[in-house]
């Protein structure tokens, strides 16, 4: 874990440069050489198109990062409601991928076809390039411990799972993990779904090869994104921060009356005897933490499905063969 990489001294004020920053803005500088590269490839006008890249890719970013912030806002809308300051400081992590993906796609498309270009086939490539950039942005969510993952039972002589993680006790200063969480094995999440991210890239270059007509491979990899974040959902344990649709009787507000009248954590849910809940976790406790029927990123993994279906239906039987331009 290393939420932050070095810390500059100026004139008496502070810099952190935040590994979470770090890794997002490297997986975006990336990303944008693996698009130049495929686009001169699987370009409509390569040589003109290359020069384009760039300005597409600066709209996805904007997309990236106002959509993924602003879903995770309305998703907290109680917390940020009261506390309206922390909406700007995406830098402490707090970004739901679905958001921004949904509006980069539509920000990337908004600007490609300005651009002239073909809108489904710079879609195509672009997407591909982008899960590398996505893969290399989740080791941000590692090195501060955001979207961390249910605990582990460890086995009879103390040792946890291989594939399991533990954050230290006590955690470094900029983490975004739970301190009543640390030093518990706990499904490494993060990496999940980086390798999802990565799988999806992989999978994205051989499509590219054998696709049929423009606009497939976006489609089929946006399935593919759903279908695999819909899994991985299960693993999670920030289950009141995503929200969504809980079970009967182990909602927040119930967990936090439970664990009050445990005596570990205030009226409104905060841990104060990290001791005690750590052990009500070994011992399988219930009722100690919010259960998601669906969680708001289930919801938008079947949404997303959907329309890609659709869209993947719709440009099936308009292109064949792929169309050269896009109007």
């Amino acid at each position: 874990m290393w939420p932050e990489i070095f810390r500059l001294e100026l004139g008496g004020f502070s810099l952190p440069l935040r590994s979470f920053g770090f890794f997002v803005a490297l997986g975006f500088l990336i990303g944008v050489q693996v698009a130049g590269r495929l686009s001169r490839r699987y370009g409509t006008d390569p040589e003109n198109e290359l020069q384009k890249v760039p300005e597409v890719s600066w709209s996805v970013l904007l997309g990236v990062i106002l959509g993924a912030r602003l879903a995770y806002v309305l998703v907290n809308i109680g917390h940020f409601s009261a506390h309206p300051v922390e909406i700007l400081k995406i830098w402490e992590g707090g970004l739901v991928m679905y958001g921004g993906l949904i509006l980069a796609l539509f920000m990337g498309i908004r600007k490609a076809r300005k651009l002239g270009m073909n809108v489904w086939r710079t879609a195509d490539y672009f997407l591909v390039a982008g899960f590398l950039g996505q893969a290399i942005g989740r080791l941000g969510c590692l090195s501060v411990g955001d979207d961390y993952g249910r605990p582990l039972e460890r086995a009879a002589d103390g040792s946890a799972p291989w594939f399991a993680i533990t954050f230290p006790d006590p955690l470094p200063f900029g983490s975004a993990f739970p301190p009543e969480l640390a030093g518990i094995p706990v499904h490494p999440t993060q990496l999940y779904m980086a390798a999802k991210a990565l799988l999806l890239f992989v999978f994205g270059l051989w499509l590219l090869r054998r696709k049929r007509f423009d606009g497939q491979v976006m489609a089929l990899l946006m399935m593919g994104y759903a279908g695999l974040r819909f899994l991985i959902e299960y693993f999670r344990y920030d289950a009141e921060a995503r929200g969504g649709i809980f079970r009967a009787g182990a909602s927040p507000a119930d967990t936090h009356v439970r664990l009050h009248e445990l005596g570990v954590a205030t009226a409104d849910g905060r841990i104060t005897d990290f001791a005690a809940y750590r052990r009500l976790i070994a011992e399988g406790a219930e009722g100690i933490h919010p259960q998601l029927l669906l969680s708001t990123s289930q919801m938008a993994a079947i949404a997303t499905f959907v329309v890609a279906l659709l869209i993947y239906r719709r440009l099936r039987g308009q292109q064949s063969p792929p169309l050269p331009t896009d109007g």
